[in-house]
């Protein structure tokens, strides 16, 4: 927008232009997200008006389909922001209105083009011009006795300029409230609908029958998982699985819907392919060494499979009664495309039969992901998109053979994962929701436009124990998107941490002891992994603010950013203890290595060879307690090295856990947060390798990210839980 077009409004104590889009209250910005300026600046420009709640998701998300909960948050934002006024009054059950007197100008003078209040009155234009439509327009759209800048009287017929610019003014009001309507007539995926099909928050993997009559998901609870069957007409559902101690993933129903395919996988043992009958819950154990969902032909003969031994990974083809066993293609760990072993990478069959989908590993970096599709005759590979990603997880072709669904990972160091659709044979990925949900398994229904997936969500609130008695915590913050993605002590006793608000992640600091929490980042991109440098300066922190995640810098009030770093894959920063260096992984070689580059920028040093990663630099610093993969075919380890740069030492395999590692404050151990056995404490691994220790002992809810303060008097920890249910995103279109 060119300044000629710019609009001040004024209300209150506020300020907001459509150039600079910044919400002023006298002098100084008020941070706002972009689209809680966007909300905020669509409700100005309706005042009076009730804005229905369809009409600002349509406008502030055209292209995605978002839940509610994202405008509720928004508007929760900038009532926050705007304080005790009266200015966004809320309509139940229908939508927003802004309440509040709001004079306008143009141009950035010092006339009044519109002060439209909350009261309405019908004029007509007949009244001054001639054979003019009747158009509704504000009351008091100008002073019924206009002065001019001298306060001198001036008549309505010396300001002939003043009549244009109300016509002017009344149209561009028309054409905003249709702008939006045509806009959204060719927005993707606009008129989509969400419906919650469970609601245990259990519900972990699920699939959805070929004719869309019935699902079938995986209930977890206690350490067991079961498969149910849901008909969708009757809501009638009967386990046809039974609970048992396994990880059950992959479910496929049969092209018939009478048989359900599925994954199962003890712990420490080989995962095994069976089906289940959904008639009489006969079960059939089918293939051994299974390492992803099936994919079937569209014919039903046929399944394919991914099957990972160490060094390689193979696309694997058989029958569907689990005969006739023939690989298609083998990847080794070394090639510059592998498949896996980064998770569970599941294939999919094209509509037409020809080819199947399948995420890959590029150039051995665990987290840079693309699609891939190979031939079914002949094993060719072609890559389906150019976009790489950090990573890929479900994925499935659309009925129609047009493109294919996939839930992707966009941050380095957050695994939520949204739901793309990735047109073929080539176009433009998007997105087909946009919210602060996780989506982790989905299901295409036969006509394309019905989606069913497993809607995940993270909540945490952020917890202070003293470290000598920790079994007394209290609650620090209320927010319940708060220490998700990190936390870090300053010298002085006040505690940096993330939290999420209406889909951005931005960095705030809070003393424990006094005062609210403050603001340090705000629309700058997605923010995380903090961490105080040892005079309590800086903050190093993660941050995709120019469209690439790179380490950045800014000041302990937030001002002054500075980007550190500029490779691929820079991340999980740690400082020395003297403040001068940030030691960090980086994915910029293969495999990932530590680097470590000065507090003021400039050129990275490289640190290690082999594959390292998660640094924490000890309390003395002496010592780097890491992650370490000795080759691509080995498994992840605990290590320590020295910062002079040693030989890695390790001390135990990689726990399952939340979160990076941390030193424990006497430097005697390292510490993590565990995910299985004891979830929700955090446990102690000692240096001389001995089995580790429980430390604390808070229950069952995950933690997501912990740290001792400078002094180790206090433990501060973010904790919540992790619900997940099925729901079905409906009425989309491609």
């Amino acid at each position: 927008m060119s300044k000629k077009n710019k609009r001040i409004f004024e209300f209150g104590p506020f300020t907001i232009d459509t150039v600079n889009r910044q919400l002023m209250r006298e002098d100084r910005v008020v941070p706002l997200k972009t689209k809680s300026v966007d909300t905020l600046l669509l409700l100005i420009e309706n005042r009076g008006d009730v804005v229905e709640k369809d009409e600002l998701m349509q406008a502030l998300w055209p292209d995605s389909f978002v839940e509610e909960a994202n405008l509720t948050q928004h508007i929760y934002s900038l009532r926050k922001a705007l304080g005790e006024g009266d200015y966004i009054e809320t309509i139940p059950r229908r939508g927003y209105r802004f309440v509040a007197n709001v004079r306008e100008f143009g141009n950035g003078t010092s006339d009044v083009i519109v002060v439209k209040e909350t009261m309405r009155t019908s004029v007509s234009y007949e009244e001054v011009v001639e054979g003019a439509e009747a158009i509704e327009v504000p009351q008091n759209v100008i002073d019924l006795t206009p002065k001019s800048i001298s306060g001198k009287v001036q008549s309505w017929s010396s300001r002939p300029w003043l009549w244009a610019t109300l016509v002017f003014v009344a149209l561009l009001i028309a054409a905003l409230a249709i702008v939006p309507k045509i806009r959204n007539r060719s927005a993707k995926f606009e008129s989509a609908k969400l419906t919650k099909l469970t609601t245990t928050g259990k519900a972990v993997k699920v699939a959805m029958s070929p004719d869309g009559s019935s699902l079938a998901y995986v209930f977890s609870d206690a350490g067991q998982q079961a498969v149910w069957v849901r008909q969708l007409a009757t809501g009638k559902e009967l386990p046809v699985v039974a609970a048992e101690r396994t990880d059950i993933y992959g479910l496929t129903f049969s092209r018939d819907g009478k048989d359900l395919f599925y994954v199962s996988q003890p712990q420490n043992q080989l995962a095994v392919l069976y089906r289940v009958s959904t008639v009489d819950r006969r079960i059939d154990k089918l293939i051994e060494d299974v390492d992803s969902p099936v994919t079937l032909s569209p014919d039903g003969e046929q399944l394919a499979f991914i099957r990972f031994h160490p060094g390689n990974g193979s696309l694997v083809m058989a029958n569907t009664n689990g005969t006739g066993e023939r690989t298609l293609v083998t990847t080794r760990t070394v090639d510059a495309v592998r498949m896996g072993p980064n998770g569970v990478l599941p294939p999919s069959w094209s509509p037409d039969g020809q080819l199947i989908a399948c995420p890959v590993s590029i150039n051995g970096i665990q987290w840079d992901q693309a699609i891939y599709t190979y031939g079914v005759k002949d094993g060719s590979w072609k890559q389906l998109t150019a976009n790489h990603w950090p990573a890929v997880g479900r994925i499935e072709w659309s009925p129609e053979g047009n493109g294919v669904f996939a839930t992707i990972t966009e941050s380095y160091t957050s695994p939520e994962q949204q739901i793309w659709f990735i047109p073929y044979p080539e176009g433009a990925p998007r997105r087909v929701t946009n919210d602060l949900s996780d989506y982790r398994d989905f299901s295409v229904a036969a006509n394309g436009n019905s989606v069913l997936t497993v809607q995940s969500e993270k909540k945490a609130n952020i917890w202070l124990a003293p470290a000598n008695d920790l079994d007394h915590p209290r609650q620090l913050t209320a927010t319940s998107y708060d220490g998700l993605n990190g936390m870090s002590w300053t010298p002085d006793g006040r505690l940096v941490y993330t939290s999420q608000i209406v889909g951005e992640q931005n960095l705030w600091i809070v003393d424990p002891n006094r005062g609210e929490p403050q603001q340090l980042t705000a629309g700058a991109g997605f923010n995380e992994t903090p961490v105080v440098s040892p005079d309590g300066r800086y903050i190093v922190f993660l941050s995709n603010r120019n469209a690439e995640e790179h380490l950045w810098r800014i000041d302990i009030d937030g001002r002054h950013p500075m980007e550190l770093t500029h490779g691929t894959g820079d991340l999980q920063p740690t400082m020395t203890v003297d403040g001068k260096e940030v030691v960090f992984r980086s994915q910029s070689q293969s495999p990932v290595r530590l680097f470590r580059v000065s507090i003021n920028g400039g050129e990275p040093v490289q640190l290690t060879s082999g594959g390292t990663f998660d640094p924490n630099v000890s309390p003395d610093g002496k010592s780097i307690a890491c992650g370490y993969r000795p080759t691509p075919a080995d498994k992840n380890r605990v290590a320590i090295l020295s910062v002079d740069v040693g030989q890695p030492r390790i001390i135990s395999d990689w726990p399952a856990m939340y979160g990076r590692l941390r030193w424990s404050p006497d430097g005697r151990a390292i510490a993590y947060a565990a995910r299985q056995e004891g979830v929700g404490n955090i446990w102690l691994q000692p240096l001389d390798g001995s089995p580790p220790k429980q430390l604390t002992h808070w229950g069952a809810n995950p933690i997501f990210s912990f740290d001792w303060s400078r002094d180790g008097k206090w433990l501060a920890y973010a904790s919540g839980s992790i619900t997940s249910d099925v729901v079905m995103i409906s009425d989309m279109r491609r």
